[in-house]
């Protein structure tokens, strides 16, 4: 908050305060001026000078307007509250003049004047930083002595309200401190979690990548799949080699794309040393964000592989679908199926090629499949459209 309250960057706990803090200023300075400026001008003519005594009760209730309207607008700066303090101190050096002697000589509290010192010693507190406020008090104490001469309760009650007050602000702004330091802390842990969480992600992303390109293309080499040169081979190579530039480079992630063509591209990419497919396609046009397509294709393309490779059949069919809730894409087969139960976990293929890599973009995946019966993986991905 600008003025008094300091210049420098705050939290939302220590904003929330100054905010709190103003508006019951607003609140103390309306409700104590007007008070005042009624119970002057309702005892004016008892005072040792009329005439003062009711100029000063309407220029009050014009002060306690105008401060409030500037601290709304403008926030407590250091002018305003130092002018309060200069309007209560000129007020306190009239006492005598413009109260009756019977009001002065009661106990403290009972005048208008003594409202008004009263509330100005608690604003200087709410409005200004230490030592400031301790010195307005004292000048504030110093006045109404001087303006009411001989011994008297009330600058006793208003160093006690002073201290009270300052005690009652330090401990507020030292616990909002306290508060943003822990809010603060927890968005940095929050930060680092999300960093690390978003790094997780990407390495899962190019383990996945990596399994089904590259080291797909060494297990068919390895296991003899391939004896001799290969055209197919070497477009699968330089295929290969794309990715990982692709991984080094990074590529656009925004946008929408059409899912039946990433699909038809999915069902005729290279896989050397396997079988052919002959692949039922049933895929309308449909566009979706390139996230969820690259998803989808990809966890097909590894669905389809995977056919080749174990099913022990020539045939499969891919279909999709839009529903209500997103769009749902089936990759299935005839051929011998498995226990996906028995499928173990460190394996990629499943876990993190199609269940992990659809999750990771915000849809899901799921394996049916046993032994005899074919298998069927099943992707889905909730449109927000």
């Amino acid at each position: 908050m600008p003025g008094v309250q300091g210049t420098g960057q705050v939290g939302p706990a220590q904003a929330g305060v100054e905010r709190r803090t103003a508006h019951f200023m607003v609140a103390l300075r309306l409700s104590s001026s007007f008070a005042g400026g009624v119970a002057a001008l309702l005892g004016a003519t008892l005072a040792q000078r009329p005439g003062l005594a009711v100029a000063c009760g309407a220029g009050l209730m014009v002060w306690g307007g105008a401060f409030s309207l500037l601290v709304l607008t403008r926030g407590p700066r250091t002018g305003f509250v130092v002018g309060d303090v200069a309007v209560t101190a000129v007020l306190c050096l009239l006492h005598r003049q413009l109260v009756p002697d019977e009001v002065l000589g009661a106990s403290a509290g009972t005048g208008w004047v003594d409202i008004v010192a009263s509330s100005a010693v608690f604003l200087v507190q709410f409005g200004a930083r230490q030592p400031f406020g301790t010195v307005a008090t004292g000048c504030v104490v110093a006045a109404y002595v001087l303006g009411a001469p001989g011994w008297r309760e009330a600058p006793a009650v208003l160093v006690l309200q002073g201290l009270l007050a300052a005690a009652l602000v330090g401990l507020l702004r030292r616990e909002a401190r306290a508060a943003d330091r822990g809010l603060a802390a927890q968005a940095e842990a929050a930060a680092r979690a999300a960093a690390q969480s978003a790094t997780r992600a990407d390495e899962r992303d190019q383990q996945r990548r990596l399994h089904d390109t590259v080291l797909a293309t060494l297990t068919m080499v390895g296991a003899g799949g391939i004896t001799g040169p290969s055209p197919v081979l070497a477009r699968r190579a330089a295929a290969d080699l794309a990715v990982i530039e692709s991984l080094a480079t990074g590529g656009p992630d925004s946008g929408r794309a059409r899912l039946d063509v990433a699909l038809r591209a999915a069902v005729q990419a290279l896989r050397p040393g396997l079988p052919q497919l002959r692949v039922d396609f049933a895929v309308p046009p449909c566009e979706l964000p390139r996230r969820a397509v690259a998803a989808i294709a990809q966890s097909a393309q590894e669905a389809l592989t995977n056919i080749a490779r174990h099913a022990g059949t020539a045939s499969a069919r891919i279909e999709s679908r839009r529903t209500e809730s997103g769009v749902r894409v089936e990759i299935g087969d005839e051929g011998r199926g498995f226990d996906v139960a028995a499928v173990p976990a460190q394996r990629r293929g499943l876990n993190e090629s199609v269940r992990g890599r659809m999750a990771a973009a915000g849809g899901g995946a799921e394996i049916d499949s046993r032994p005899g019966g074919g298998t069927r993986v099943r992707l889905w991905w909730p449109d927000g459209r």
